[in-house]
């Protein structure tokens, strides 16, 4: 629901700034300001300025700042109406109610239900671990390293061998056998037409969302003969994979803290650094990172250490996650085990502080990943090396700074001890093209043809005119339209390199939006726009080019999808197409969503 302006100043002027501020920065009195360390970066003397009669904030460090809605905004990774909302509880504001319709109704009544199933699973699977029965889950967990504490303090839990344990518990306490399919807690064989529970004989690790709510599971086999080592929650109105990490909701301070957030592959390799002190640690729940998590990861740091196991599946997890996560802004590290597979193994073997160090030694991305082919290329003719250079050049493209691309072709070449051989020309190259290029419309790294991109990929270039639209419009009305477009849209939908990267600026702050008048690509949509005189006209036209702008985004990645899922079946790669297939299924479920909302 949009709020007037009338009631967001409400808001504003019924909220001491300084006493919400107070909860999180300890304040004092400086003139008429108040003064204090900044929450959003590390400083040893106070540059964080609170002015109440401006009812604003400033920190003359890094440069944030903003009102009370936008502290909020991002201290708590909240978009702009849940902080409206948050902030209206405090000061006594009552918000206009939102007019629902009877299937809005319904879904938030389904969310709620579900909600508190998970919260009743959770306390019922960590009560088992603390019975009688829950003996040789607990002997497990502590022979992996950990102490009870560790299991209080990350709600650990044990699912019983039984069929029904959870499904009996939950219907007498009033929850419906319907509920706890939806919730993903039950399985029905079709065949035999029964239900019975998902997880069991497993060790259960709750799944918190920002708000401490749990809205999933996973469990870890305890014999090896129940099915797959690792099972996790399906998709469900409250849990979706490709925005969810494991821990980022006790980790968020320490990555803050930290300035960069370590991500791992299980869930006791998290459990692990975090039991070592490393709590700036996250991983992922059984799928590749996605844009949706290098977006949520953008709000708290700007650096990602990847700590993977060690074989070719863990590099070409690396591989995989490098793209939504450059796109997102962040700077990427690899860290390099000598003798282990994963961070639980390492710490097992070796003192926290030889894995600091590990941590601080981690190379870039790029240098890794040009070390890892160094031996591939070691004693090849200078020809073939060359020609390799060329695999880089596409994921090169999409850095979004001058500096670390220089860095990049520096590293690479002289891992592969081609000093100054022109990859950064080939790069600029590629550039001049205009727009930033797919990944697959390149030769790969090793070598090898990449697979062209998608049909759509070149349709996409004739519509760019409505991204310079977009950017215009958000100009109008000082600047009024910024915090909505930022939460409505990623820089993703932008195809056009430059607009993106504008975008993305003004997403993170380190633009004014009153900057884009000087952008002469521009122009032209200025012009037009001159002709919608009124607010709402104006208003109008963004919401639908943003609507418009993710309907082609989706639109492209379902045809990408649909290309990779062809390809698979054609190599008769069956988890690879049952994976896509699944992706497939989510993203049209959201495309019909989004086209049903529009």
């Amino acid at each position: 629901m949009k709020y007037s302006d009338d009631i967001i100043q409400r808001v504003k002027d019924a909220t001491d700034i300084v006493s919400v501020i107070g909860e999180y920065v300890q304040l004092k009195k400086a003139g008429s300001s108040y003064k204090g360390l900044c929450p959003f970066h590390s400083e040893k003397s106070p540059s964080f300025m609170v002015s109440p009669s401006r009812n604003s904030f400033h920190c003359f460090g890094c440069g944030k700042g903003g009102n009370v809605i936008t502290f909020i905004m991002e201290k708590e990774s909240m978009p702009f109406q849940e902080a409206l909302r948050l902030l209206a509880g405090k000061a006594g504001v009552d918000l206009p109610k939102p007019q629902e319709s009877q299937r809005d109704q319904e879904a938030d009544r389904v969310r709620e239900k579900m909600q508190a199933l998970n919260e009743f699973a959770g306390k019922f699977f960590q009560e088992r671990l603390l019975s009688a029965e829950g003996q040789a889950a607990r002997d497990y967990f502590k022979g992996r390293g950990f102490v009870k504490e560790d299991a209080l303090k990350y709600l650990i839990g044990f699912a019983p061998q039984g069929w029904d344990f959870l499904k009996n518990a939950a219907q007498k306490a009033g929850f419906s056998q319907e509920e706890l399919l939806a919730a993903g807690l039950l399985v029905h064989n079709e065949e035999k037409n029964t239900y019975y529970d998902k997880f069991r004989n497993r060790l259960i690790f709750p799944v918190r969302n920002n708000y401490d709510k749990i809205i999933a599971f996973g469990g870890r086999t305890l014999s090896d003969e129940s099915g797959p080592k690792y099972l996790n929650s399906p998709e469900t109105l409250l849990f979706k994979k490709s925005e969810c990490l494991y821990l980022l909701d006790m980790a968020r301070e320490a990555i803050r803290q930290r300035g960069y957030v370590l991500v791992v592959e299980g869930y006791f390799d998290a459990l692990a650094l975090h039991h070592f002190g490393f709590e700036n640690s996250v991983a992922t729940l059984g799928t590749a990172l996605t844009s949706q998590h290098g977006r949520v990861l953008a709000r708290y740091t700007k650096e990602v250490v990847f700590s993977y196991d060690a074989d070719t599946a863990g590099q070409a997890a690396v591989l995989r996650g490098f793209e939504p996560l450059i796109q997102a802004g962040l700077n990427i590290r690899v860290l390099v085990m000598p003798d282990a597979k994963d961070p639980d193994e390492y710490l097992k073997k070796h003192p926290k502080e030889d894995f600091e160090r590990l941590l601080q030694k981690a190379p870039d991305f790029f240098r890794w990943w040009a070390q890892s082919l160094k031996k591939k290329f070691q004693g090849t003719p200078v020809e073939e090396r060359l020609r390799a250079l060329q695999g880089f050049a596409p994921m090169i493209l999409q850095i979004p700074d001058e500096v670390s691309v220089q860095a990049a072709c520096a590293a690479i070449e002289s891992e592969l001890g081609l000093d100054n051989r022109g990859l950064l020309a080939i790069v600029n190259s590629e550039r001049k093209k205009g727009f930033r290029r797919p990944m697959a419309d390149a030769k790969t790294a090793d070598g090898k043809e990449a697979s062209s991109p998608p049909q759509g990929a070149k349709t996409r270039l004739a519509e760019l005119p409505i991204e310079a639209d977009f950017l215009a419009l958000l100009v109008e009305e000082n600047g009024e339209f910024v915090p909505w477009a930022v939460n409505e849209l990623s820089p993703e939908v932008f195809q056009k390199e430059n607009l993106r990267q504008l975008f993305e600026k003004l997403s993170a702050g380190e633009m004014k939006v009153g900057e884009l008048n000087q952008v002469p690509e521009l122009e032209p949509s200025f012009l037009q726009i001159e002709s919608k005189t009124e607010k709402k006209h104006r208003e109008a036209m963004l919401i639908d080019l943003a609507a418009r702008l993710k309907k082609r985004h989706m639109e492209w990645r379902l045809s990408e999808l649909k290309r990779q899922k062809d390809e698979a079946e054609k190599a008769g790669e069956a988890e690879q197409v049952m994976l896509l297939g699944q992706q497939m299924f989510v993203l049209k479920r959201q495309y019909s969503q989004e086209v049903e909302t529009k």
